[in-house]
């Protein structure tokens, strides 16, 4: 278990890869649009993860999808920044059994990959959802040199996220506030 990407709400994919490029030095290269999700992204490779600038392409089709609504809901009431996080596993099917969370399959330009926990990690962001990439597909994180994610941090119930994480001790900081991403390590840089 290792923290795999952390999921950045964009309005504008162009305006949102200037935006970490100018701040931050961060280069985003082309994404693709995820097969009948309405959504579309961009990859910031950091080395050891990576981040993903995440936007609707599509509204009716966002809104079928967890990941989707959750990112239409930031957008509205918050703006551009951090939606979530993701943590990857060997194997994904214990996971949903001990969670008892549904998988999805997710397509997007030849990849694929499986998650689990997607509505439980839109309704209480400070929980991960879960991703096992389908053999043969890449890691996006592999090709930067930013340092990769160092941290975490997010605030919510810090007992249930090591509940839902099974006690796997991954660097994360817990902190008080409503249910969020708040900040995430980049190397030696930090993403509020």
């Amino acid at each position: 278990m290792q923290i795999d990407h952390v999921i950045y709400a964009a309005a504008d994919l162009d305006a949102a890869a200037a935006r970490l490029e100018r701040e931050l030095g961060l280069l985003a290269r082309s994404g693709g649009r995820h097969e009948g999700l309405g959504t579309h992204n961009r990859i910031v490779p950091l080395g050891r993860g990576y981040l993903e600038l995440l936007a609707v392409a599509d509204p009716d089709e966002a809104a079928g999808w967890e990941v989707g609504r959750g990112l239409m809901a930031r957008l509205t009431h918050g703006g551009d920044g951090l939606l979530g996080w993701v943590v990857a596993v060997d194997d994904l099917d214990p996971v949903a059994r001990r969670l008892a969370t549904t998988v999805t399959t997710i397509r997007r330009a030849g990849l694929s990959a499986r998650l689990t926990g997607l509505a439980e990690a839109m309704h209480e962001p400070f929980l991960p959802f879960f991703i096992c990439r389908d053999p043969g597909v890449p890691d996006p994180g592999i090709g930067g040199d930013a340092g990769g994610i160092t941290w975490i941090e997010v605030a919510g119930d810090a007992a249930r996220l090591d509940r839902w994480l099974d006690f796997f001790p991954l660097p994360v900081r817990v902190v008080d506030g409503s249910p969020a991403v708040v900040a995430v390590g980049i190397g030696k840089r930090e993403l509020r």
